[in-house]
């Protein structure tokens, strides 16, 4: 059998790879390894398929740090690397896992989505502060919007605005004397 260098998860192409990598020593690892290695991950996973996928996976990530291992090393390098992609692989499907949860229990769980007539209610009050808003000068507004809505600082807004922190509270305060003034409770 050949190594299948076509694998789509791989982080160096054929060429690539091939170029780091002695062709005859990967092909004989590979030969030498892959069955046990194979069987090695399909006595953990009980997934065949898998198994063989992640039998790809170490040997592509063999030839990309290849040059650098000694021949004593490399089988020792290939079962390390899929005993890690195995610890990987059972992690993620732990973080995916969920447990089914009776029906009668999903009855006790509040919506915290607040109602029809309340959203309505907080569009109404939104139109009606923005009239309200209309009605003052620019630069109040502007010194309203950018410290209650943007949620700046008088000394940003001052500085933004070029004008100072005191000027900044005193318009402050002019549109929220009336805001209360004319907005119904």
């Amino acid at each position: 059998m050949v190594l299948n260098y076509a694998n789509p998860r791989a982080s160096l192409t054929y060429s690539q790879a091939t170029r780091r990598v002695d062709r005859t020593r990967i092909n004989t690892l590979f030969i030498n390894h892959r069955r046990e290695l194979a069987d090695y991950v399909g006595r953990q996973l009980n997934d065949r398929d898998l198994a063989a996928d992640f039998v790809q996976e170490t040997f592509i990530r063999f030839m990309e740090h290849g040059d650098t291992l000694p021949a004593e090393s490399c089988r020792a390098f290939l079962y390390s690397t899929v005993r890690h992609l195995v610890i990987d692989h059972v992690r993620a499907l732990r973080r995916r896992k969920t447990d089914a949860v009776p029906t009668e229990d999903l009855v006790h769980i509040v919506d915290d989505r607040p109602c029809a007539e309340d959203v309505m209610a907080a569009r109404e009050r939104i139109r009606q502060i923005a009239a309200l808003l209309d009605d003052l000068p620019q630069l109040t507004r502007r010194i309203f919007v950018l410290n209650r809505v943007t949620g700046l600082s008088y000394r940003v807004v001052a500085a933004r605005l070029h004008v100072s922190e005191s000027t900044v509270q005193k318009h402050l305060a002019t549109v929220l004397r009336h805001l209360l003034l004319h907005l119904p409770c």
